[in-house]
């Protein structure tokens, strides 16, 4: 799944920190022409459905004034991978394509609760849940005035069963492919999914990037068009009138919008750094209006100092854990496995080199998703190097006949801490006297698929973030088809699960499939529990610790009081930044 490995995880670069100062240059940003139609104009007061609208005039380039309260600057490190939902995944990317367009159902500003966006209601399920049904809701229109309807929608959804597999960023063989047979539009109204197995999550998959509507003028249905040229319409409440890779995105208000999220002010723009350190400097002088993604704890802590600003914390779902190859020696054996669970101290990982911004995590679900758990904890109390040891000796491991591990990390990708963490448990590990640790690095573009692939590292770290807010999500991909380098079950032709390797991984795998379509939430949580306890005893993967993400805003910005906590500009554990909640005052 490349959006958690290859993205998301650069999302929580760690790097030095400098001592701040108030200097810096930042990119030239652009304003939005005075006679720009205002959000909540309605449909009847603007251009023809086949124009963009008329009073949208070429984007001027002097720099707004620090208190203009139509436009806000949010600054960030992140690079987009991709535009075109048939093909994105990276965190960003969906941000983006969440704030120009809309899903069928949103998770609410602030939380994972699921709303109807584009459609009427939650939708019909069948009873064998193999179909969706969903009405679209009157009046939903591009940004250039252009009707969306259920024909035009379904053809440009079918994209992620066509074109998305040829695409370079692999979402629909991860969030479409597997799941959906087909999507067609029985009338202007109705869209149908038809999938290929039951599946509870399959709102939530919904509610993601992907499935937002598409311009089929700017998405062909023949070809992946990552950076399409401004404008880019989408039917959501902003649409990008300038874009630069290197500088800056543009988005201005859909005059056309009727959905639940108006924008407050008249122009969003993005400014994309090359370094943290840029981007903390512009935040702390008025250059930007808020900081996103990423800051180091170092420049966190300074920024918490400087009066006018607000450092937010947002409990995420992004996580760390070492991958365990089953089918490679030693990691093959129980008993060694066992050991390194119950040797990993994760408290000293995050006190030590994380001064306390990371939490330790004793199950691959993190606190407050349904059914988590803490079963590495309650199996291994680790650190404990005496139960290290007994398993080890069990093996024939001794002072004099340790076993050797070979752990990788790609030195760059999650920041410089993940030496220090790495050679910290080095140290953890060693300290049972029985085992001997080499550490390798290795550049992030050969690492991931060497890791993943399963063929050849033993061992290695790994960052990862939901593709949808449920704990399937935490479980099925490293156990299900190869589990992203665990080799608890072997691929399979015509298996969406693979062959499992040994009875108890067996037992997973039937755990999973049943969770994975039960319904009913309390047997659903009792069932991932049961799948957390045998995951634990397999050592399937070793959880370590869990990020918030942080922002850094000036008092200025304001969050929506209506929705969610406005202390954190409205951003759930789902990390969707929706735009239109926020207010800016001089």
């Amino acid at each position: 799944m490349n959006r958690q490995r290859l993205f998301v995880a650069a999302a929580l670069l760690v790097v030095a920190s400098m001592i701040l100062s108030a200097c810096g240059t930042a990119a030239t940003p652009t304003v939005a022409p005075a006679t720009q139609p205002p959000a909540t104009a309605a449909p009847a007061t603007v251009a023809p459905a086949t124009a963009a609208p008329a009073t949208v005039a070429p984007v001027a380039t002097t720099p707004p004034a620090a208190s203009n309260p139509d436009t806000i600057i949010i600054g960030t490190t992140d690079k987009l991978a991709s535009l075109d939902a048939a093909d994105a995944y990276a965190t960003h990317d969906w941000e983006i394509l969440r704030n120009i367009s809309d899903g069928l159902v949103y998770m609410k500003p602030g939380t994972t609760d699921l709303a109807p966006d584009l459609a009427t209601d939650m939708g019909k399920i069948s009873p064998d849940g193999l179909t969706y049904t969903y009405t679209l809701r009157d009046g939903i229109k591009f940004g250039d005035g252009t009707p969306l309807t259920a024909t035009i929608y379904a053809a440009q959804l079918n994209r992620l069963l066509t074109i998305g597999p040829k695409c370079p960023n692999d979402v629909a063989d991860t969030l479409a492919v597997p799941y959906v047979k087909s999507i067609t539009a029985p009338d202007d109204k109705t869209i149908v999914f038809q999938l290929t197995t039951p599946i509870a999550f399959f709102p939530q998959i919904l509610a993601g990037g992907p499935y937002v509507a598409t311009d089929p003028k700017t998405f062909k249905a023949d070809a992946c068009n990552l950076f399409p040229t401004a404008p880019v319409y989408g039917v959501g409440a902003w649409y990008i009138s300038q874009y630069n890779a290197d500088e800056q995105m543009v988005l201005l208000p859909n005059p056309y919008y009727t959905g639940p999220l108006k924008p407050q002010v008249k122009q969003i723009i993005v400014r994309f750094y090359s370094d943290p350190n840029t981007m903390a400097l512009a935040v702390q002088s008025g250059e930007v209006d808020v900081a996103w993604r990423i800051l180091s704890p170092d420049q966190l802590t300074s920024l918490k100092k400087v009066s006018g600003l607000t450092v937010g914390a947002i409990n995420g779902g992004s996580i760390r854990y070492l991958v365990l190859n089953h089918t490679i020696k030693p990691y093959d054996d129980p008993n060694v496995v066992k050991a390194i669970a119950s040797a990993v101290d994760r408290n000293a990982i995050a006190d030590t080199v994380y001064a306390g911004q990371v939490t330790p995590l004793y199950s691959m679900i993190p606190p407050g998703f349904l059914g988590a758990d803490e079963s590495f904890d309650t199996m291994y109390s680790a650190p404990n190097v005496d139960q290290a040891k007994k398993y080890l000796e069990a093996s024939g491991y001794s002072a004099t006949n340790p076993v050797k591990l070979e752990m990788w990390y790609p030195p760059e990708h999650y920041g410089a801490s993940t030496a220090a963490w790495m050679q910290l448990i080095k140290t953890q590990l060693e300290a049972t006297g029985e085992i001997q640790v080499t550490l390798t690095s290795q550049e992030w573009s050969t690492y991931v698929p060497a890791l993943t692939g399963g063929k050849s590292y033993g061992a290695g770290v790994l960052g990862w973030f939901f593709d949808y807010p449920d704990p399937s999500n935490y479980l099925d991909p490293f156990v299900f088809n190869r589990g992203e380098g665990t080799n608890v079950t072997i691929p399979a032709t015509g298996s969406l699960t693979g062959t499992p390797i040994n009875d108890k991984a067996k037992q997973l795998v039937a755990l999973l499939n049943q969770a994975d379509i039960e319904t009913d939430l309390t047997k659903r949580a009792d069932l991932y529990k049961q799948a957390q306890n045998l995951y634990a005893d397999l050592v399937v993967t070793v959880p370590l610790f869990f990020n918030a993400e942080h922002i850094v805003y000036r008092s200025n910005i304001k969050g929506d009081a209506n929705n969610a906590q406005p202390e954190n500009l409205n951003i759930g554990p789902d990390i969707l930044f929706f735009y239109s909640e926020l207010s800016k005052s001089k």
